[in-house]
């Protein structure tokens, strides 16, 4: 298991309602013979917003929430794919077993082996922690633990 890669909390972005959040999850050898992950996303269509924290603006009433496209890039060479339970969603610190949570059902996501679509209903305030789950030809698991910051829903 490897933790989030050293990268900035994003603070400020701008996100039009409902466009999707698009992360490149890079799996890289590690040089002991054990994974190394990083990731960098951006909004559909935009520049990168940077390898740290996803943040996701505070939406309005009427606004959709913000799909998530996870790509997984192996360059390992385990043949790693996303695992049947792809993602595990917590509040309050890094999920260490299976667990979810409203703001992102589970009802809306959707998994083939190198792309695992979510969708972050941000309607609270909050950091999401989540620990994306993948499993090599050989079937051994591995996961990557990097969070989100929903910005919540407002009254306009």
């Amino acid at each position: 298991m490897t933790g989030q890669a050293e990268g900035s909390t994003l603070t400020q972005s701008t996100n039009p309602g409902g466009k999707p959040a698009i992360v490149e999850v890079h799996a890289d050898p590690d040089g002991a013979g054990g994974v190394s992950y990083w990731h960098e996303w951006r909004w559909q269509d935009g520049p990168s917003q940077g390898k740290g924290t996803i943040n996701v603006p505070k939406r309005t009433e009427n606004e959709p929430g913000t799909p998530i496209h996870f790509h997984l890039r192996d360059n390992t060479g385990r043949g790693l794919n996303f695992s049947d339970d792809a993602i595990w969603v917590k509040r309050d610190g890094c999920p260490d077993s299976p667990c979810g949570d409203s703001e992102i059902p589970d009802d809306k996501i959707q998994r083939t082996p190198n792309l695992l679509k979510v969708f972050n209903e941000n309607n609270e305030e909050c950091r999401l922690h989540y620990r994306l789950r993948f499993m090599d030809k050989d079937g051994q698991s591995d996961s990557y633990d990097p969070d989100i910051k929903n910005g919540g829903k407002g009254t306009q």
